[in-house]
């Protein structure tokens, strides 16, 4: 059975769906401003907070498929829909942090002469704090600690949103000094810079989920999982003789597989060490699904040994 919808039976998908909802509305808001207000950092802004549409996304997804049964067709489910809509997210924001350093390398070399509208800046800005600030609190409940740091439960796509949410309501405070400064001193450099400076934001906090993502999307060994803890679990467990093919590899953003070949030295306790190995790897090692085959002989010939 999937430990995620028996886990979370009353996940519910109302707080991403108005979340993305609000958020669209606001990245395309931006961008309509970001013209008239002739902003690269608005433009820069409108691509960071897009961030949060695709982050919410994928976490939706991941409440949505938890919940699709397997096929015929797709025996696992339809757990790898947020890698591929992972995938999708970081090309994007890839195309956006160069489009963002090329608009604004720009801006500082060849200025247009338009004057870029401070105080129109910082009112986006300042509606785009209420909106990240609005939606992160839909997700509180569920997904962030209590006022002691204690967590109840709570869905970890739900907590990454809410922790999301709230440092790019942290980088619209930047957008609103860069507005306010313009307005105050008429540079209109300002506007490029900060934009560089958020495209900077996005490459920082992103890089690790970027490497994360092409790493799952290549059936690379998760993050979460230490390959060398778990081949030394099992190569010294006390029933086990010797391992072979070996493979672990990713079912979602969330969850892992593991197949391993294990030889035996006493057929006779081979489904308690079964069961054993298959709770520990579990519970300790973060494997969601386990398949193990048991063997009394040490094979010459492996498949893939790593």
């Amino acid at each position: 059975m999937n430990e995620h919808t028996t886990q979370h039976p009353s996940m519910k998908q109302t707080p991403y769906l108005i979340g993305i909802s609000l958020n669209i509305l606001f990245v395309l808001g931006e961008l309509v401003f970001a013209n008239i207000a002739h902003s690269t950092a608005l433009f820069a802004d409108a691509f960071h907070n897009l961030s949060d549409v695709l982050a919410l996304v994928i976490a939706w997804l991941a409440v949505v498929v938890f919940g699709l049964e397997a096929t015929k067709q797709h025996t696992y489910g339809w757990h790898n829909v947020s890698i591929l809509a992972s995938l999708f997210n970081t090309i994007l924001l890839l195309f956006a942090v160069i489009t963002i350093f090329y608009e604004g390398i720009r801006d500082l070399l060849m200025p247009t002469g338009a004057h870029t509208s401070g105080w129109l800046v910082t009112i986006v800005a300042t509606v785009g704090i209420i909106i990240n600030f609005s939606t992160a609190m839909l997700f509180k409940a569920s997904g962030a600690p209590d006022e002691h740091g204690h967590h109840h439960g709570q869905d970890l796509n739900a907590k990454t949103a809410y922790i999301h949410l709230l440092s790019d309501a942290g980088v619209s405070v930047g957008v609103i000094i860069a507005g306010a400064l313009i307005q105050i001193t008429g540079w209109q450099s300002i506007d490029a810079i900060v934009s560089m400076i958020i495209g900077v934001i996005i490459l920082v906090t992103s890089w690790s989920v970027f490497k994360s993502t092409f790493n799952l999307a290549l059936n690379g060994v998760p993050d979460n999982v230490d390959l060398d803890a778990v081949k030394h679990y099992l190569t010294t467990h006390s029933g086990v003789t010797h391992i072979h093919d070996l493979h672990i590899w990713p079912l979602s953003t969330t969850e892992a597989a593991l197949t391993v070949h294990l030889s035996v030295s006493n057929e006779k306790l081979s489904q308690q060490i079964l069961e054993e190995i298959s709770q520990e790897l579990r519970h300790t090692y973060h494997i969601s699904h386990v398949t193990i085959q048991i063997e009394t002989n040490k094979f010459d010939q492996n498949c893939n040994q790593i």
